[in-house]
């Protein structure tokens, strides 16, 4: 456990990796309320229907045969800490955001790409333009932006490009190619 109380998947057991590797090859989450997504590079995704929308929670790497929880039931990123996020960039945006960010609450939508060259892009919303919170009939909006910040994962969970608002693809490209030289190593 990390000192914020959350695991890390750099410092999880190999042994509980491979234990919920097993578990997870077991079948046991192949039904509804859970679903498989391959990932490239060897990887799967475990995700969970949670009120409604499905989250990404386990990874599974086929090759290493481990597997961790990258997040939570109660939608807490597992692998993600604080040092993890480019706290800069997030300057000027609303409490409740950087509170969120704080929390590694991902209530809201929560992505990971494919896998290339060991790593993993995922998007993380902070929080959701002002539509998500609009009604069948239209009322309800809110005039918040949305707010997304990206990082980079290897194949193991663990953060290797930490989480920022980017400004341009160039950017997001910039951080791909970082994250594939340190999984590199």
């Amino acid at each position: 456990m990390s000192a914020n109380g959350l695991g890390d998947a750099s410092r999880q057991g190999l042994d509980d990796r491979r234990k919920l590797y097993e578990t997870l090859r077991s079948g046991v989450y192949s039904r509804y309320p859970y679903r498989e997504t391959e990932l490239g590079c060897g990887m799967k995704l475990v995700s969970q229907v949670i009120c409604r929308y499905w989250k990404p929670r386990y990874l599974v790497d086929n090759e290493a045969c481990q597997a961790c929880e990258f997040m939570d039931a109660g939608e807490t990123l597992m692998t993600v800490g604080s040092q993890d996020i480019a706290w800069e960039t997030l300057e000027g945006q609303p409490g409740h955001v950087i509170e969120r960010a704080r929390e590694l609450s991902a209530h809201f939508p929560t992505q990971i790409g494919r896998y290339v060259c060991g790593v993993a892009q995922v998007s993380w919303q902070l929080n959701p333009d002002g539509m998500y919170y609009m009604d069948d009939d239209g009322f309800g909006m809110t005039d918040d932006d949305e707010v997304t910040v990206y990082g980079y994962i290897d194949k193991s969970g663990r953060v290797v490009e930490r989480f920022r608002m980017v400004s341009d693809t160039a950017e997001l490209a910039a951080m791909q190619s970082a994250a594939e030289a340190k999984a590199r190593g």
